[in-house]
């Protein structure tokens, strides 16, 4: 088989974690890596390997076969029949000379009388090996990988048709351990690998320090939509070299999309050198097409943790994504920001919000708080805003802006939108069923939760759930959404729309304000922002703004809404303009279900005919 002279022993768990990387790059090393991985975390065989291991020793009438991995001095066999061993000594081995061959196909006959391998114990006694082939697993890039071969007890030599046969298996075993090892656009190690591979790293060295670092590509998913994906890829490919050009012994991970991953044990004492040129090697332009040079930047996030620690392998991972999340602005180049104590209140925070949303009572519970919409030109009450809230166990009533971004960096956004969906819902359908007049409530929606493949059918099984009707909702869409996937955004828009959901061009004037992407959209009601409502009245350039605004409604033949009114003085100018629809402060600050439904009651008491301005900040106070 593939044992040298001490006889293919096992190993034992100390030999497997002196393991040590070979110095090669590409392919060859992140299948030894990952060969490695998977064999100290999961003792599972693969049964698609074995499948094609049992093929081979049928096709060749061989009794003994195996794939082989290569490290610096062991072998690992992550499928083999006729023997015991996953992992052996490389030195002496049949597997070893194999690959230090070189060649398509290597051969012995009998060895017995082979200077090569006579000696060996396993040739010279029991249990007398004799004949063995073996072709090499060659990746793409034409690094040697190890082997696939087979082993008999008599001498003996196969044909031609065999030969071919087992050739065109170690192809299709190097295909399999790419798949399962390797990101398919990079060929660097996928998510799960990276993981199983830092974990193995983590254990056994107390008194080492590991620092793991996330890099997120910005600006990737545009150069990917507009020079096709080709060139997306293609650029992937280059990040993922430059990062594995820029230090040596570091382990390196393709995570997915614009994300890669990196880990390094006792990292080198200049710190702020090798930091620089991570990011120089990032900032390099390239060339999208001929003649046209680009440059991505990337937010990269640090986690730099002593050993041993409680913290597995995802958290760190985990950690560091959460540090590059907070990277807002870049400057023109990659920036880096490291996990601190700052940013572990924020990671607490985050699993907090997560149980919360499961409906785990300890963290607290989310909750819905309203503000009223008014048109004073009919003296009524139009709608309703939803804005969520998180009343936490130790830190009170916390805003959406403290909470909402963890949900979108952490992957939770829709679940969070679909939460504050249904309790809007709820609300609605206890409001009915006590008689009161309900206006349409306002959602403001994530783009991930728009986007989402199971958006409609969760609207549905709520509206149908609730008994609510879908001309009760009013979904917000950001100005700035309308450049994001624009023809799909459409399509969903459309959908809710026949749903009989409104929708509303929310924040305006405050992202592109390009008319062309908003004329292709289908809306309802277009919201002015604040920062073009307060001070209308006093101030000639946000007097100017707000006309342009209101010019662009009338054309759209849309609602025009204004957001964050304070003062009287701004209410008279707008309605003076004929503008009458408007939420703020001057007339309610965003209240609580109960408090709500006691609007409602009083509303619909007192509607008899239109309310006066002072009437209705009466009736909502």
């Amino acid at each position: 088989m593939c044992a040298g002279a001490e006889g293919g022993a096992s190993m034992g768990s100390n030999a497997r974690a002196g393991m040590s990387y070979r110095p090669v790059r590409g392919t060859a090393r992140r299948l030894a890596q990952a060969g490695d991985a998977h064999a100290r975390l999961t003792a599972s065989p693969d049964p698609k390997l074995d499948y094609i291991t049992r093929l081979a020793v049928q096709a060749t009438g061989a009794g003994i076969g195996g794939i082989s991995l290569m490290f610096k001095s062991q072998i690992w066999l992550p499928s083999h029949i006729g023997i015991r061993e996953s992992y052996v000594q490389r030195a002496g081995s049949f597997c070893d000379r194999a690959v230090a061959d070189g060649n398509d196909w290597f051969e012995v006959e009998d060895a017995r009388f082979d200077p090569r391998f006579a000696a060996n114990p396993l040739v010279a006694g029991a249990p007398h090996y004799r004949h063995y082939a073996a072709v090499p697993l060659r990746s793409e890039s034409e690094h040697l990988l190890g082997n696939l071969w087979v082993m008999s007890t008599v001498p003996r030599t196969l044909d031609a048709a065999q030969a071919e046969q087992l050739r065109l298996m170690g192809r299709i075993v190097v295909d399999m351990l790419e798949l399962r090892y390797c990101d398919p656009v990079t060929g660097m190690f996928n998510r799960a690998v990276f993981l199983h591979q830092l974990q193995r790293l983590l254990a056994g060295r107390d008194g080492q320090t590991v620092t793991v670092g996330l890099v997120d590509l910005i600006g990737f998913r545009q150069v990917n939509e507009l020079f096709r994906r080709e060139t997306g890829d293609r650029i992937l490919r280059l990040m993922g070299k430059r990062l594995e050009g820029w230090v040596d012994g570091a382990l390196f991970g393709h995570l997915g999309a614009d994300q890669f991953a990196f880990a390094l044990l006792s990292p080198p004492q200049d710190e702020p050198a090798w930091v620089q040129r991570l990011c120089a090697a990032i900032d390099q332009p390239f060339e999208v097409e001929p003649g046209n040079m680009h440059t991505l930047h990337a937010r990269i996030g640090l986690r730099r943790q002593a050993l041993p620690c409680e913290e597995d392998a995802g958290g760190l991972l985990d950690t560091a994504d959460i540090a590059a999340s907070t990277i807002r602005q870049h400057q023109g180049a990659s920036a880096v920001h490291e996990y601190d104590a700052a940013l572990m209140a924020r990671a607490r925070l985050r699993y907090e919000l997560r149980e919360a949303i499961r409906g785990a009572l300890r963290f607290g519970r989310l909750e819905v708080h309203y503000q009223p919409q008014v048109d004073v030109a009919q003296g009524r009450l139009i709608g309703l805003e939803a804005l969520v809230r998180w009343r936490h166990p130790v830190y009170g009533l916390v805003g959406p802006a403290m909470f909402v971004p963890q949900a979108e960096s952490s992957g939770r956004i829709f679940e969070l939108d679909m939460h504050v969906l249904d309790l809007v819902c709820q609300d609605l359908m206890g409001w009915r069923a006590r008689g009161r007049v309900v206006p349409p409530v306002a959602l403001n929606f994530s783009r991930a939760s728009l986007m989402h493949s199971q958006i409609f059918a969760r609207l549905a099984d709520i509206l149908e759930a609730t008994g609510v009707p879908g001309d009760l909702l009013e979904f917000e869409v950001t100005e700035s959404l309308l450049l994001d996937s624009p023809q799909l955004l459409h399509q969903r828009v459309s959908a809710l729309r026949a749903l009989g959901v409104r929708v509303a061009v929310d924040d305006f004037g405050t992202g592109y304000s390009n008319l062309d992407a908003l004329n292709s959209f289908p809306f309802d009601r277009l919201k002015a922002d604040r920062r073009f409502v307060h001070g209308v009245a006093s101030d000639a350039r946000t007097a100017g703004v707000f006309a342009l605004i209101q010019g662009i409604a009338a054309v759209f033949d849309a609602e025009l809404l204004c957001e964050g009114l304070e003062d009287e003085a701004d209410l008279s100018w707008l309605a003076e303009r004929g503008v009458h629809c408007v939420q703020g402060w001057y007339f309610s600050r965003a209240q609580p279900a109960p408090a709500i439904e006691e609007v409602l009651q009083r509303f619909q008491h007192a509607q008899a005919a239109p309310l006066s301005v002072p009437a209705m900040r009466a009736l909502l106070a």
